[in-house]
């Protein structure tokens, strides 16, 4: 699993995200490996 984000300091900085999202592309991590991708109640759901 994997978290996408910016590690922004300023505001600025909140476009940095599609390079995060390229490097997962290019790593081959696809949306359903991370986490904030997924709907709220996707990511509280309880697994058994």
């Amino acid at each position: 699993m994997f978290a996408i984000d910016t590690d922004a300091h300023a505001p600025g900085q909140l476009d940095w995200l599609a390079n995060g999202c390229e490097r997962a592309e290019r790593a081959s991590i696809g949306p359903d490996r991370v986490i904030n991708a997924r709907s709220a109640d996707e990511v509280t759901r309880k697994r058994s």
